[in-house]
């Protein structure tokens, strides 16, 4: 809460202190640009504040300007961490890349033309979908320092329950149109909006829709995008489907998150959902651990850069690359604003199988399923997904049994640890035993 005021009500600057950009930027003054301006922002983060004008044509838009100084301002920082991480190397391991794409992904979001690019792209992947919304660009009023989009009003923040109430909203419609766009755009489409916090992601009433109360997206700040390559993107939707089947083995599961965490594949399926806690092999030490919020003894700063590079896309034979620790970073976002809206984890869930599921058809169906809805695809098809909802639900009701067993299993985890623990020092191994009785008497034997 301490920290939400920098998402879109952080201290703004004064619109004197902003107008020159438009003359460095245009070569005019905004009075030449738009017919008006207001000189309060409507919104003010760290990078650019934004505020509401009339273009010269009479339309209402939102214009996002970014703070003058700022490039300057961060070209010494980067210097400074270029030096540092070229210096610092845990365990032998080079991550310098870590600072590069810091770097690369400030970059984005300082040239607000890419921030353009992503949002028509995005507008087109999600072109199928009337219940979300990207605001347009108006590329004559828009360059590397100003962003010009047309103006979204009656907006909600999706963590303001009374007002979401106000407008008879429900929260759990809302939850499953949340839950679905940000699946489908990583799971199918591969492009994931890499800053999804309550400032960036919002809703509106559907004025449209022929029944009051129905929920639009609006999708704001494309500046930072992740592109998941397609062979990365079809192995974390098989990992997916695998870990609410019964009937993956367990080697399939630990093959596929190995391709993302290297050494700690285990720990990897817990990210993506605590529900599956009971398909990775954890041992006592690993929950003790994590109850204690440490890293396992057995971990070493050697694994943990493995399994950065990993998630990197940089392991060996990896050509592709690829980015999910920022595809992470986005998920654990979109939960964040799930839980606002009390929706369930067996929901989220479904909705991820079912957009994994889509992610692996072939272009034919995947386009068809998305224009058409699931409906329209073969028998075939709508019994795998009806499958794996159903997956879901035996997870669902399963859990809770397991959650009970738990201390039995952990129980059974630490008997067998000390038992293995007796038996490493010949305490319950007989042929320790036999090597410690004296060694008979040959003649005493005869």
């Amino acid at each position: 809460k301490t920290l939400q005021v920098l998402t879109d009500n952080a201290p703004f600057r004064p619109f004197s202190a902003m107008q020159g950009v438009f003359e460095e930027e245009f070569g005019q003054k905004h009075e030449q640009l738009f017919r008006s301006v207001q000189q309060i922002p409507i919104a003010a983060a760290s990078l650019a504040q934004v505020h509401v004008a009339e273009t010269l044509e009479g339309e209402k838009v939102a214009v996002k300007i970014l703070y003058p100084t700022l490039r300057k301002e961060l070209a010494s920082d980067f210097a400074v961490f270029r030096m540092m991480g070229s210096q610092i190397k845990p365990g032998g391991y080079d991550l310098q890349w870590v600072v590069s794409d810091f770097e690369e992904a400030m970059k984005m979001e300082l040239d607000l033309r890419s921030e353009a690019r992503n949002a028509r792209l995005a507008a087109r992947d999600l072109q199928h979908r009337s219940d979300v919304k990207i605001p347009r660009i108006l590329d004559g009023l828009t360059c590397s320092s100003v962003l010009t989009m047309e103006l979204e009003e009656g907006l909600l923040k999706i963590s303001d329950a009374p007002a979401l109430a106000a407008n008879n909203l429900d929260p759990q419609e809302c939850g499953e149109l949340l839950a679905a766009v940000f699946a489908e755009m990583a799971l199918v489409h591969g492009h994931v909006h890499g800053d999804p916090h309550a400032g960036n992601v919002y809703l509106q009433v559907d004025t449209s829709a022929q029944r009051k109360g129905t929920p639009k997206l609006v999708l704001l700040d494309h500046g930072l995008y992740h592109t998941v390559p397609d062979a990365m993107r079809r192995d974390l939707c098989a990992l997916l489907l695998a870990q609410v089947s019964p009937f993956a083995s367990l080697q399939t599961k630990e093959r596929l998150a190995r391709r993302f965490a290297g050494p700690l594949f285990k720990y990897f399926p817990l990210i993506l959902s605590p529900w599956f806690i009971f398909g990775a092999r954890l041992t006592a030490a690993d929950v003790v651990a994590a109850k204690k919020q440490q890293l396992p003894e057995s971990v070493s700063v050697r694994d943990v850069g493995e399994c950065l590079l990993a998630m990197h896309g940089q392991q060996e034979g990896d050509k592709e690359g690829g980015n999910m620790l920022g595809v992470l970073h986005s998920l654990g976002y979109t939960r964040g604003l799930l839980n606002s809206l009390g929706f369930p984890e067996r929901k989220r869930l479904k909705s991820l199988v079912k957009y994994a599921q889509i992610g692996l058809y072939p272009d034919d169906l995947r386009d068809l399923a998305l224009a058409s809805g699931t409906a329209a695809l073969p028998l075939q098809h709508r019994v795998e997904l009806c499958a794996h909802a159903l997956y879901v639900d035996l997870l669902a009701f399963f859990l809770p049994i397991l959650l009970l067993l738990g201390p039995f299993i952990f129980l059974v985890e630490f008997l067998r640890w000390w038992l293995g623990l007796l038996w490493s020092f010949g305490g319950l191994n007989p042929l320790a035993w036999e090597r410690s009785l004296p060694a008979p008497d040959d003649k005493k034997a005869r």
